[in-house]
């Protein structure tokens, strides 16, 4: 279900640059199980194909949005939206806030990014610092699963290495759902904070939120004005209403998502 969620959002003018000829999309109907296993193989496949054609590249990042993000963090405002969005799914008896882990040392954060190429901020330290993520078959945010630490720098390892995918190493993966990725900068110029990048292997990268202060307070203002909501024991939402909170708090930033025109 999640994935054709995800795929009912990508912009078609976008994808339409990175996609192969239409026999691609006849990979989906080989494999006709829900499983999980059957759909990490069709999306393995799926990307098999994406990257003999060319899609992504490098993260385009500047110095002015580097800046605007470090100058716009607020721990206060961060671990606020996260207790928001942790107190929505206790509201909607969700499970996520069950599996969510304990929240990490400082030291302990900074123990495990000492062996990575990462530059660790303070965004970052007050994210895990509150929880240490968790995988859940109901995603954290919108459809995309907050990753533990270890998970994070794990698959930050992996999208380096992985010859279908052309990270970008000045970020981070943060939230993730199936080759879709929210990640932060974390380039060697990072401090407080950095901006967020939205990657889809059938799209291109684009910074899409200020960072991640301004991303969980979008994601949870989304919860509380109904962007967002619980129907039948799943997310649903209102692209339209999730659009106009992005512009609102990331003005001039692309919106990672198709919006259609009109009713």
């Amino acid at each position: 279900m999640r994935l054709e969620y995800a795929l009912s959002h990508i912009d078609p003018e976008m994808s339409q640059a990175c996609a192969p000829p239409s026999e691609y999309w006849k990979l989906p109907s080989l494999f006709t199980t829900s499983a999980d296993a059957m759909i990490r193989s069709t999306i393995a496949c799926s990307f098999a194909v994406i990257y003999l054609y060319g899609c992504g590249g490098e993260f385009p990042t500047d110095s002015a949005k580097i800046q605007a993000a470090e100058q716009a963090y607020d721990q206060v405002l961060l671990v606020k939206s996260l207790n928001e969005i942790q107190a929505w799914h206790i509201e909607n008896d969700t499970g996520v806030a069950n599996i969510l882990g304990t929240g990490m040392s400082p030291s302990s954060i900074a123990a495990q990014f000492a062996n990575s190429n990462c530059t660790l901020t303070e965004e970052l330290t007050a994210l895990w610092s509150w929880h240490d993520g968790g995988i859940s078959s109901v995603p954290f945010v919108w459809y995309h699963d907050f990753l533990p630490l270890q998970e994070a720098l794990s698959e930050y390892r992996w999208l380096q290495l992985n010859p279908l995918v052309r990270w970008d190493p000045r970020y981070i993966p943060i939230f993730a759902f199936e080759g879709e990725w929210f990640a932060a900068y974390c380039g060697e110029d990072a401090n407080k904070a950095g901006p967020i990048v939205h990657y889809f292997l059938e799209d291109e990268p684009r910074i899409a939120y200020v960072n991640l202060t301004v991303f969980l307070a979008s994601m949870a203002e989304g919860l509380r004005s109904g962007g967002i909501h619980w129907q039948d024991g799943a997310m649903k939402d209102d692209i339209g209403k999730m659009h106009l909170i992005h512009q609102k708090r990331n003005p001039g930033y692309a919106f990672p998502y198709y919006v259609p025109d009109g009713p």
